[in-house]
């Protein structure tokens, strides 16, 4: 496994989980690792190549759906070929569609290769996933902060005394 990662659903209902690996021989995998919601799925390692050839064969000006994407797995939940499908955007792999909802287009996969290359090779390290503070979060860690600097205050002043 070269990168962990999280990434929306398609809907923004929840979050995904997922796992990119590579075998020595090069080949990069995807799988869903892990899902906030309640929708199940199958955590099936995927290959890239796989992948290619699945979207290589829809004709040109076609969208990438999660349909296409279900020949892909063993059938076990109908939630995984749309899971996959946002890791793909999330990766930059798909792109949407002008003007269609839920419709996507490929994109070369060369940037992507690289970035996982130089994953493997440890020139890179992955990016965490960056983390919004909710309004109410940002409040409290002011007020954290406020109380500090308060008490270090209060303390300087009874050893002044």
């Amino acid at each position: 496994i070269v990168k962990t990662a999280t990434c929306d659903t398609l809907t923004k209902k929840s979050k995904l989980t997922y796992q990119i690996g590579t075998l020595p021989d090069g080949e990069v995998y995807f799988r869903i690792h892990k899902n906030t919601g309640n929708g199940f799925f199958s955590r099936q390692w995927i290959a890239l190549s796989d992948i290619q050839k699945t979207i290589g064969g829809i004709p040109a000006g076609k969208p990438v759906t999660a349909i296409v994407l279900g020949d892909l797995f063993e059938g076990r939940s109908v939630n995984t070929p749309g899971f996959l499908l946002a890791v793909l955007v999330h990766e930059k792999l798909l792109i949407p569609m002008h003007g269609k909802k839920r419709s996507h287009e490929p994109v070369s996969p060369e940037e992507f290769r690289e970035r996982v290359q130089q994953l493997v090779s440890g020139k890179a390290k992955p990016k965490a996933a960056s983390r919004k503070k909710s309004p109410a979060a940002k409040k409290k860690a002011q007020l954290k902060k406020q109380s500090q600097a308060t008490r270090k205050k209060k303390a300087r002043t009874v050893r002044g005394s």
